[in-house]
């Protein structure tokens, strides 16, 4: 029998805690980490890898995609299982596919047709849901633990279902609030979740009009919770000792601000939160400034706050068929939902013209970045309209601009000339790498937000792994492959609640990748993005993969060769309640 199943020879450990890399051997044994450095030449083992001028650092943590119904077809919950992505969070934002009775799953999926930009088809096709039929929060998790997977995955209690399956109906858990005795019911359900494994609950709160809103652009149940349902939520977990919360927030109902709100939900809970989105920003850098500030006024107090950063360049490129980020501008929101032929009346609509023209000069489209304004896209692709042809690779300030129009105006027609296909694009990320580094120079702030699974068709973010290292290790050199490290790995664990993951040390888990430092970087590069057409019902994505990245390894199992599947599925559900 070999002394180890894989034995990783000659590479430079960097082992998720900050502490200076260091060369050293690493023997896996049965899923493990069996041993660190000293290990004798003459040791055998099953398989070799050679890592001579490679790092050797734990698996990445993705602690905010939306992989729920992705995870049911694609085992290794791509694109993120190609960037070195071993464990990945489901139910962010407030969403997900449990608790779900069988005669609201169409609804459930609905919901995120808008909101995350995943296909109905898609999901109705690749969820297999009538034929497996689960309903509860733990009989998803059971359904969880049993599917193969090429990544460990975790769960929160997404409170846009527990709402809905609790007050009858998605319409039911908008327009009115919970009786005393319906929030006691769903404290149960949350608290029989995190019995399961579950480990916490997560929701997203937008206002109206919502930025994210349900698939009619009506908003979904959580952007109108008032901060003191939401403060029972905490008081819940309290009780426990144990989960924590993953949120957006920006409509607080009884308190000044959404800082002071969420001080109030931290000291509520007691327990860590994640609030989403820091985004590095140069036009405005009072903005996250305040949010940096607060992070670091909570840790001064004790309280577990945490901030998930923007951190990864990404190209967005939209089209009018499901371009969904400008549906909170007050005049945008109308028109870019509803059936194809009354959006094409309303965009022809004088009236409504000179409302969407104003919400475009005064900057209230968002999705594109720090600078979040129309003015800035060029045109893409004519999507075969000849006649729109002269317009590729123009910016649409430039096209106003010659021909005497308003910018409003000739992104309306060229969408409309071309039944919503034509393509622009934009920047998801346009911020400049020092105030980047700035950002991630706070220990509180986790790097990321891949939304994978999500808005497939406009960004690329799950490959933010990949990028950090290319881009601000290697290329800026603003921050050390150490603190990139703990970033994507150790500090996402310790927010889950997972003391022996995200970590190279002996005994652990063996989520590992080995990589070149000298030649990681995203294929194609970071400013361009293949499609692929391999989704259930036809379906197409945006992606990129990870070149450099030699092997990906989980629970033992090496899962990757460079850019090629090992078909291996050792992932597992990882439970926030295990002692």
């Amino acid at each position: 029998m070999s002394d180890y199943d894989i034995l990783i020879r000659g590479g430079t450990v960097i082992d998720g805690t900050t502490i200076p890399r260091f060369r050293a051997d690493v023997g896996i044994k049965n899923g493990k980490v069996a041993k660190i450095g000293g290990i004798r030449r003459t040791a055998t083992a099953d398989r070799v890898i050679d890592a001579g001028g490679n790092i050797v650092a734990p698996g990445y943590i993705d602690i905010h995609t939306h992989y729920d119904a992705q995870i049911l077809w694609d085992p290794y919950c791509t694109i993120s299982g190609w960037h070195g992505v071993t464990s990945v969070l489901l139910g962010n934002c407030g969403f997900g596919f449990a608790p779900i009775p069988p005669h609201m799953r169409d609804r459930a999926m609905m919901m995120m047709t808008r909101n995350e930009a995943i296909s109905f088809d898609t999901m109705k096709e690749g969820m297999e849901w009538d034929k497996y039929g689960w309903e509860t929060m733990p009989q998803w998790i059971d359904h969880l633990k049993r599917i193969p997977k090429g990544v460990n995955c975790q769960t929160l209690v997404p409170l846009n279902p527990l709402y809905a399956y609790v007050m009858g109906s998605v319409e039911e858990a908008k327009s009115r609030r919970p009786t005393t005795a319906e929030k006691q019911q769903m404290f149960a359900l949350m608290n029989e979740a995190m019995d399961h494994g579950a480990c916490g609950f997560s929701y997203q709160r937008c206002g109206v009009p919502s930025v994210q809103p349900d698939w009619d652009g009506t908003p979904m149940p959580t952007d109108v919770i008032p901060d003191y349902e939401l403060i029972e939520f905490g008081r819940e977990l309290a009780k426990r000792g144990e989960g924590f919360i993953e949120m957006f927030d920006g409509a607080p109902s009884d308190h000044d601000t959404v800082e002071d709100f969420m001080t109030s939900l931290a000291e509520a809970s007691q327990r860590p939160i994640v609030r989403n989105i820091l985004l590095a920003n140069d036009r405005d850098p009072a903005r996250h400034e305040a949010f940096i500030d607060w992070l670091n006024e909570s840790h001064e107090k004790g309280l577990q706050v945490y901030g998930m950063g923007f951190t990864v360049r990404s190209p967005t490129l939209l089209t009018f068929e499901d371009w969904s980020l400008w549906d909170n501008a007050p005049h945008w929101h109308g028109v870019m939902n509803g059936p194809y032929e009354q959006r094409v009346a309303m965009m022809k609509d004088e009236n409504i013209r000179k409302g969407l023209r104003e919400d475009i000069d005064k900057r209230l489209v968002g999705g594109l970045g720090t600078s979040g304004i129309a003015q800035e896209l060029r045109v893409h692709g004519s999507a075969g309209y000849a006649h729109l042809d002269k317009y590729v690779d123009r910016g649409v300030a430039e096209i106003a601009a010659t021909e005497g129009r308003h910018i409003a105006d000739v992104i309306l027609d060229i969408s409309l000339e071309s039944e919503f296909k034509a393509e622009f694009v934009g920047n998801a990320y346009d911020t400049c790498a020092e105030t980047t580094a700035k950002v991630l120079a706070n220990p509180y702030v986790v790097p990321g937000i891949s939304d994978g699974g999500a808005h497939c068709h406009f960004v690329v973010q799950g490959a933010y792994p990949t990028d950090l290292l290319e881009w601000m290790v290697r290329e800026q050199g603003l921050m050390t492959a150490e603190q990139a490290h703990y970033g994507l790995s150790r500090l996402p664990a310790h927010v889950l609640g997972l003391p022996d993951r995200g970590i190279l040390r002996e005994g652990a888990p063996a989520d590992v990748v080995v990589y070149d430092p000298d030649t990681i970087r995203r294929t194609p590069s970071w400013d361009k993005m293949e499609k692929l057409y391999d989704q259930p019902a036809g379906g197409w994505r945006r992606a990129q993969r990870a070149e450099g990245l030699n092997f990906t390894i989980v629970n033992g199992q090496v899962t990757f060769e460079g850019l090629d599947c090992t078909g291996a599925t050792p992932g597992e559900v990882l439970l926030s309640n295990q002692e």
